[in-house]
């Protein structure tokens, strides 16, 4: 193990991080440049985080595939669960997309404006295939990593960013769709273009497994196991996730709604684009750490890595480069440039906070701690609430108030991880060990 394995091990996840959000810019950009972009970009944005809550049960059917799929008995298990999974998305977003529970979800409870609410409904109904699609893809995308395919997970991404991209500019050239509806199809068109690849290119390590019989009876995998390992990440996602409504409704309770509403996804666009290879960096952690050598390497890796993604982020929004891709690039109203600048300079420590979240979150799920992770994003999550809100209450404005409540709820998480881990260290050499076994038995 060297830091140039991690690297070349790593680079193809985070560019496919990277690309993926890449998608959200672009299509910022088509918004920008159609009618009512205010209003538009304000109800994508709204759109795009109430489908990534709906999704959240099977964002992390990537990392319950990849840990958990070592045999045919294994994967059949797992196939019908994550079948069941996206069936079980499917019908919350159709639920969501054409009930009154839209206008008690963006109205009642997050404050939006009428205009902002009525402009993401037809977006809604055009997404309601979007979180199964995900699920289906993340699933073969697990097991692809686990054998080591880590590129063509990143040719995926390169072809749905194609798509999204081309059918983004395309609707907007030649239709009059409103802009969130075109970001909506866009984003359809585009998951299901990456489901179908995924399957092709998955087929061959789907048929190893499935000519990998179990050799211990004692070792098989039943639904409840499955669950069991799941569910502490769901609800890690869900959480995690589930802070955007919250900034949502302090952003929806500010004198300049609107604004602050549509100055939001460009500035979640922005720290998505610098953290997104911390975000890639936990299936390498999961996948590269089965001895202590290696871990070493790991930990050492993961300090550079982070802290080059804020530096990174720093060179961006502290020079000419922000007003640039806030011009040039998206063209986002003149009225939102300020607000854009005030948030994503408060948030310049999320790249970091992310990578070392991401190392830890790995060496917890390898000893089989997963109930830890959600715990510490519980505790991020009340701290970055109380913050947001407390900030908005006292005159704080709501995007400064966003971007320090996600850091220094980042901070108070990421310090839990750690308490957590330095406990864990006989579990995780019992992995070692086992890891080392598994080598000798093949």
């Amino acid at each position: 193990m060297t830091y140039r394995r991690v690297l070349v091990f790593w680079l193809p996840l985070a560019m496919a991080w990277l690309l993926m959000t890449v998608e959200g810019p672009w299509i910022q950009g088509v918004i920008s440049r159609k009618p009512d972009s205010e209003t538009q970009l304000a109800a994508f944005g709204l759109m795009f985080s109430l489908s990534i809550l709906i999704e959240t049960p099977v964002i992390m059917l990537l990392a319950t595939g990849s840990a958990l799929a070592r045999n045919r008995q294994a994967l059949r298990v797992l196939w019908r669960f994550m079948m069941a999974v996206n069936l079980l998305v499917a019908v919350v977003a159709i639920l969501m997309a054409f009930t009154p529970l839209l206008d008690f979800y963006l109205g009642a409870l997050l404050n939006v404006p009428a205009h902002i609410v009525e402009a993401t409904r037809p977006a809604m109904r055009i997404m309601i295939l979007w979180g199964g699609l995900i699920g289906y893809r993340r699933f073969h995308q697990g097991i692809m990593i686990r054998f080591g395919k880590t590129r063509y997970v990143g040719y995926g991404t390169v072809l749905r960013v194609l798509v999204s991209g081309s059918m983004a500019l395309v609707l907007g050239a030649i239709t009059q769709v409103a802009g969130a509806a075109i970001g909506a199809l866009a984003l359809v068109c585009a998951v299901a273009a990456e489901a179908i690849y995924t399957y092709r290119v998955s087929r061959v390590d789907v048929k190893r497994l499935l000519g990998t019989p179990l050799r211990d009876k004692l070792q098989s995998l039943s639904y409840g196991d499955a669950l069991r390992f799941h569910l502490p990440l769901a609800i890690t996602s869900f959480i995690t996730l589930g802070i955007h409504p919250v900034i949502e409704r302090g952003l929806a309770s500010m004198p300049d709604a609107s604004q602050s509403l549509a100055a939001w996804p460009v500035i979640f666009s922005i720290m998505l684009l610098t953290r997104s290879g911390g975000m890639a960096y936990q299936e390498v952690v999961i996948s590269l750490n089965d001895s202590e050598e290696n871990h070493r390497i790991l930990r050492g890796f993961t300090l550079r890595l982070g802290i080059s993604l804020s530096l990174i982020m720093v060179l961006f929004v502290f020079t000419p480069l922000i007003d640039f891709y806030n011009t040039t690039i998206l063209n986002v109203p003149g009225n939102l440039h300020g607000l854009v600048l005030l948030g994503t300079q408060s948030a310049c420590l999320i790249p970091l906070l992310t990578t070392l979240q991401s190392y830890l979150r790995a060496l917890l799920m390898l000893s089989r701690k997963t109930a830890a992770i959600y715990q510490a994003i519980i505790l991020g999550f009340l701290v970055t609430t109380a913050i947001v809100w407390g900030g908005i209450d006292r005159g704080m404005h709501g995007v400064l108030a966003a971007g320090l409540g996600l850091t220094i709820g980042h901070i108070i998480e990421l310090g839990f991880l750690y308490f957590i881990y330095r406990r864990q260290d006989a579990a995780l050499r019992l992995h070692w060990q086992a890891a080392v076994a598994l080598a000798g038995g093949d």
